[in-house]
């Protein structure tokens, strides 16, 4: 049984990691109170009954990887998604597809246009630092090539999103980026036709509102993080070089160090994005 996890890092690891472990207290009839939780995003837990604990330091020690993940299971299954740990030891099929919807109803004082679509430029602070010269996030997409796509796509585009690598995208009708908590990001998600993203946690929160989004794939492979009900774009011209699952996965790399010219998102054209959207009838 688990009885402790700590779920830290990113915002899709703990939106998994919920949806797990309320299918395998379902499963097994016990109550969330009997499984203590250590992570940054307890308000996606608070509201089912688990029992928090607020200590990291009490959470090492048990199986698992340090400062990632922890569990007091036997070590059937060892990796360093911890999504996927609880996954396989608590015997649930691991897939992205599991769903717990999030049920929020959130009050919003924003006026949205009758229909559009949320854009996100940015990345996650494990993805790189914008403010960091020497580095440069393999996964993210150029501003050029989103304010192309808002300018094309034929629907007005609402901006949303935080954190300093959350540029301005030229010809959204409405810039939300750091104007509004999680609960309001979730609200304008939910009344949006869709979400257009690279690969991230706000893919995973709109997935949990049961939303569809178009998901911009370059070094992460669609088959392992790709969801049966988006739209999973990938320009195809190399094999993703993000190898997830394990240690070695790097979503940043030294400008002096790279690998390869990024062709896998340069090559990934706006013009082709749109097409695949209208040739898949979501406008």
């Amino acid at each position: 049984m688990i009885t402790k996890a700590g779920i830290i890092y990113g915002l899709g690891d703990a939106l998994n990691a919920r949806a797990f472990l309320l299918t395998y207290c379902k499963q097994k009839g016990i109550s969330p109170k009997d499984i203590t939780i250590y992570t940054d995003y307890w308000f996606l837990f608070e509201k089912h009954g688990f029992t928090r604990e607020t200590d990291r330091n009490k959470m090492r020690g048990l199986i698992g990887y340090k400062n990632f993940c922890n569990y007091d299971l036997p070590k059937t299954y060892f990796t360093d998604k911890c999504d996927e740990c609880i996954a396989k030891n608590a015997g649930i099929d691991f897939s992205f597809d599991t769903v717990v919807p999030l049920n929020w109803n959130t009050q919003l004082n924003i006026t949205l246009p009758r229909k559009f679509v949320t854009v996100n430029n940015g990345y996650g602070r494990l993805s790189g630092n914008p403010k960091d010269s020497n580095y440069v996030c393999i996964k993210a997409w150029s501003r050029q090539y989103w304010e192309e796509l808002v300018l094309k796509i034929g629907i007005p585009c609402v901006q949303i999103g935080s954190g300093d690598s959350c540029t301005p995208i030229k010809g959204c009708v409405l810039n939300l980026v750091n104007k509004t908590n999680i609960y309001q990001t979730a609200e304008v998600m939910k009344r949006a036709l869709f979400h257009i993203d690279i690969e991230g946690g706000l893919v995973y929160l709109n997935q949990h509102l049961e939303k569809k989004s178009v998901v911009l794939f370059g070094p992460c492979a669609i088959e392992n993080q790709g969801r049966s009900f988006n739209l999973n774009i990938s320009a195809n011209v190399c094999t993703p070089c993000y190898e997830w699952g394990t240690h070695k996965h790097r979503l940043k790399e030294l400008k002096s160090n790279l690998k390869c010219r990024n062709k896998c998102m340069t090559e990934l054209k706006p013009d082709y994005v749109i097409e695949r959207i209208y040739q898949e009838k979501w406008l």
